[in-house]
């Protein structure tokens, strides 16, 4: 029953009911606020309506007294209606009456028409002119006397009142409310406070659905009938000020009853709106705003394609025609403002488009690195100031971004070879284990053979270890998690160790060794341990790529408070690769991976040598490969390490 009776006020009988209420708990509130205002005003709360009645014809007295006075003195009338009057000086003198002055004075309070009428003295002011005549002090004048006097007039204030049977009316009806407007108007008040906020809560709402609606009148735009309701509202006014009878009080009421509506309307097509997040978006307002913007848009876009150059001419061309209005139009010496202003055009325009041409150059270059073309360069001649410094920014940009694709090229490529060379390097031992373990497996147990395929397993077993570690201590070694103890040592100590180590492997190698060290000690801060790791790998790829029959030379020398270590052999292979090459992961002098090795000896080898605070350097000259070591030599060694 609950969700029936709420239905209802949804419905079109509902609203209509909301209006009516609202309409009347309105106007029965702005009567109560009228008759209450009314009451105060006119003190009907301390007077009795009788004595209201004779308190106006008091008023009203006074004006018609005067008024009859001035007659009796310039026209001589002494007759009135309802009313004996009587003019007198200062000093008692009569200077005009009504003709039966004496006669009511005698009969007041007795009988006839002056029964129930009264004495009512005025005090006015009389101007008194050269030829004696006397008049009211209306108008100034050089000459004459002003004069006091008083008007003594007999009359019942009740007969002037002045009141229709109407107006007695609505008298008589707000002093007999005058109490009850009060809780009148309270109640009225909560009762159109609640029709409004039931009637603002349906708004747009349907009975058979929870979703609002605008309706047919929501199509017209919102803030349209704000318009219409605000121009027409000076009408009504207009209107309401005029209102002098019956006839134009209830027009009033009609009008005012409209104007509720309309605004009532308002009010619920705002609500809806508001509800529906339309009220903005559906307004006339915004849409020609959406539009102007567009068209403002559309000119934008119109005056952004035309050529910098062409924009730079237009928009100085249409300065120039609106400074010259304004100078035509202020009227102060014209033609001498106009001289100038061609002088300063002269000076500025050329200057202004030269600054747009290297704007357009630069913006060309701009263009150009968007769309990838990174080879654009952008020419320096013709700019100056900040615009060439910012051409060669834009030139250095382009050269950076060429050497980062270089650099991310390289990489990939190298990438690439990395996992080509890795995926060579450990299937190569592992397809020899495998097929020499498939041959062990089919092979009698008495066969001599199975020990040859024994040693073939076991070595390749240790290639594949080898390349493990190596793969593991390159990758310590490259993010800098290996351990480095640095102790202070004796370089030449290295060369000599190194010397007996390889001196068998050197000879069986077909290479002659020949080594040279200073006399004395060279002392470096460095880790035993590394450094033999890195003469070891060095002195490997030396055996391992020399040409038989040649030279090997390891020397130590001390150049510029440096240890330098070089070793120098001749390759047995043509060294169609760079220096920087050659020392990356996995990369062979011998391209066609016949030889032994995995590629990881040099990398390994720079890679402790930076770590250990040295430097690596691999020098290639025709066939000569060339490494060299540069530590910095101790100048100050402890006692006890020294010795």
């Amino acid at each position: 029953m609950e969700k029936k009776k709420k239905h209802f006020w949804r419905t079109v009988a509902g609203k209509t009911i909301l209006f009516i209420v609202i309409n009347i708990s309105l106007f029965s509130l702005t009567m109560s606020v009228l008759a209450s205002v009314f009451a105060i005003s006119q003190d009907l709360y301390d007077i009795t309506e009788q004595e209201y009645y004779e308190q106006v014809g008091e008023n009203n007295l006074i004006d018609l007294a005067i008024c009859n006075a001035e007659m009796i003195l310039t026209s001589k009338n002494n007759r009135f209606d309802s009313m004996s009057l009587q003019i007198e000086d200062d000093k008692g003198q009569v200077l005009g009456a009504s003709y039966d002055f004496d006669e009511v004075s005698s009969s007041v309070g007795k009988s006839g028409e002056y029964q129930d009428a009264e004495l009512f003295t005025y005090n006015i002011s009389l101007f008194k002119a050269e030829d004696g005549t006397v008049n009211f002090n209306m108008y100034s004048s050089d000459s004459g006397d002003v004069t006091s006097a008083k008007i003594k007039v007999y009359a019942n204030p009740a007969d002037f009142a002045g009141m229709s049977a109407y107006e007695k009316d609505i008298v008589h009806l707000a002093y007999t409310l005058r109490y009850a407007v009060y809780p009148i108007g309270i109640v009225s008040f909560f009762l159109c406070l609640a029709a409004f906020i039931s009637l603002m809560c349906v708004s747009g709402m349907r009975p058979d659905s929870e979703e609002p609606a605008l309706g047919p009148i929501g199509k017209v735009p919102f803030d349209l009938m704000v318009l219409a309701f605000f121009l027409t509202l000076p009408i009504a006014f207009v209107i309401l000020s005029n209102i002098s009878g019956l006839f134009e009080a209830v027009m009033a009421i009609v009008i005012s009853f409209i104007y509720l509506n309309m605004g009532l309307g308002l009010c619920v097509g705002f609500a809806v709106r508001v509800r529906l997040h339309v009220l903005i978006k559906g307004s006339l307002t915004y849409k020609i705003i959406i539009l102007i913007g567009k068209f403002i848009k559309l000119i934008f876009k119109a005056i952004i394609s035309i050529p910098l150059i062409w924009r730079t001419i237009l928009i100085i061309a249409g300065i120039s025609f609106i400074e010259l209005i304004v100078i035509a139009g202020s009227g102060v010496e014209p033609d001498v403002i106009a001289v100038g202003w061609v002088l300063e055009k002269m000076i500025l325009c050329p200057v202004i488009l030269y600054i747009a041409f290297m704007l357009r150059k630069l913006k060309i270059s701009g263009d150009k690195m968007a769309q990838g073309d990174i080879a654009y360069r952008t020419g320096t001649k013709g700019l100056w100031g900040d615009f060439k410094k910012h051409a060669v920014n834009l030139n250095a940009v382009a050269d950076s971004v060429t050497i980062a694709v270089e650099d991310r090229l390289k990489s990939e490529r190298m990438k690439t070879e990395l996992i080509t060379n890795v995926s060579h390097d450990i299937k190569t031992p592992l397809t020899s284990i495998i097929n020499y373990a498939s041959l062990i497996g089919t092979t009698d147990p008495s066969d001599p053979k199975i020990k040859e395929y024994s040693e073939v397993i076991v070595r390749q077993s240790d290639k594949l270890k080898r390349l493990i570690e190596d793969l593991v201590e390159a990758s310590k070694a490259q993010t800098g998690n290996l351990e480095i103890v640095a102790a202070p040592l004796d370089n030449c100590t290295f060369i000599s160790q190194t010397d007996g180590e390889f001196k068998d492997k050197i000879e069986n190698a077909g290479l002659t060794l020949i080594s040279t060290t200073p006399e004395d000690k060279v002392m470096i801060m460095a880790d035993g341990r590394r450094m033999m790791r890195i003469y070891d790998n060095l002195m490997n790829n030396i055996c391992k790529y020399s040409q038989p029959g040649t030279r090997v030379y390891l020397s130590l020398e001390v150049i510029d408070g440096m240890a330098v270590t070089t070793f120098k052999n001749t390759s047995s292979q043509e060294l169609n690769i760079s220096a920087d090459e050659l020392v990356e992961r996995f990369v062979r002098g011998d391209k066609s991976r016949n030889t032994e090795g995995n590629g990881l000896g040099l990398s390994i080898a720079q890679t402790l040598t930076e770590l250990q605070g040295g430097k690596f350097k691999v020098t290639i000259d025709g066939d000569l490969f060339k490494v060299t070591l540069s530590f910095p030599v101790l100048t100050e060694v402890p006692p006890a390490t020294a010795s």
